[in-house]
């Protein structure tokens, strides 16, 4: 199993960067992330920062905006991470949800069917720019693994088919409520059979990772509910507790979710925010 923390560098300065970055790898996770938000700091500088600040995690970035990034200036940012990091970089990659954010940088945020697109165009010409011999090549070959995130249909059959971790998001956009509510037990059942039939003959190569959205540790987990109750506000307490991206109870109940995420999905590879850090990194200790 692997486990990924993506750090959040708003109003974050050099060196409370790398003490995130140091905890992290203190804790036990296997992947240091940065997101791609106008509001934080770039996750380039980040990346190669968080590699210098570290030695065993990989280094990685969840996820970059597709609609943001010309794709061969993006290859030979790739390319050029790689380099510095000595083949530890990890690419993940999505279609970007923040409207708000694609207005500030000018950018058109179109249909949800229109940002597909433009994800689609940028992995189809990332493996193209980033295997040609005559641009800037990167340390791992034939390119750094690309992570692909996502729940609809198409992101995940992109992954599924162009990419080596299939990230599954495990939420969606309901407009009932203006924001994202959580997949159940048995809706992310049927996407991990879509992908599979999706990847055909990849599938037993690919690596799945899901995107927690909460980590609580508590000894009461049917009183922690309410705390969860923004994630699907119509979902029983059985199905909020026995969501895949929830993880509720002590550190050995969330050990246990996260085996059992492993043995029901195929899930061997497991995304916190920083705010669950600290709570899951005692998971982590139970799990190695």
């Amino acid at each position: 199993m692997r486990f990924g923390v993506v750090l959040i560098s708003e109003g974050c300065g050099r060196a409370e960067w790398v003490a995130k970055c140091r905890r992290a790898e203190e804790l036990g996770y296997d992947v240091v992330a940065a997101p791609d938000h106008v509001n934080l700091t770039s996750p380039f500088p980040s990346v190669v920062l968080a590699a210098e600040a570290t030695e065993r995690p990989r280094i990685g970035t969840y996820v970059l905006n597709a609609s943001f990034h010309n794709p061969r200036l993006l290859a030979r940012d790739i390319a050029t991470m790689d380099q510095f990091l000595d083949g530890r970089l990890e690419i993940g990659l999505g279609t970007g949800y923040v409207q708000w954010e694609f207005e500030d940088a000018g950018v058109p945020f179109g249909s949800p069917g229109s940002r597909v697109d433009r994800l689609e165009h940028a992995v189809v010409e990332l493996d193209r720019l980033l295997t040609d011999p005559e641009l800037p090549k990167s340390v791992q070959r034939p390119r750094p693994p690309l992570l692909v995130g996502g729940h609809g249909n198409r992101v995940l059959r992109l992954a599924a088919q162009r990419a080596e971790v299939v990230s599954f998001v495990g939420a969606q956009f309901d407009p009932k409520y203006g924001r994202m509510t959580i997949a159940t037990a048995e809706q992310m059942r049927e996407r991990v059979r879509f992908v599979r039939a999706a990847a055909g003959e990849r599938a037993d190569q690919l690596e799945f990772n899901v995107l927690s959205k909460a980590t609580l540790l508590t000894k009461d987990r049917a009183a922690a509910v309410e705390q969860l109750r923004r994630f699907g506000p119509e979902l029983s307490e059985e199905d909020l507790l026995g969501a895949p991206v929830i993880g509720v109870g002590t550190a050995a109940d969330i050990a246990e979710k996260v085996r059992e995420n492993n043995e029901v999905y195929g899930i061997s590879y497991t995304t916190v925010m920083e705010n669950a850090m600290e709570s899951f990194g005692k998971v982590i200790e139970l799990l190695r």
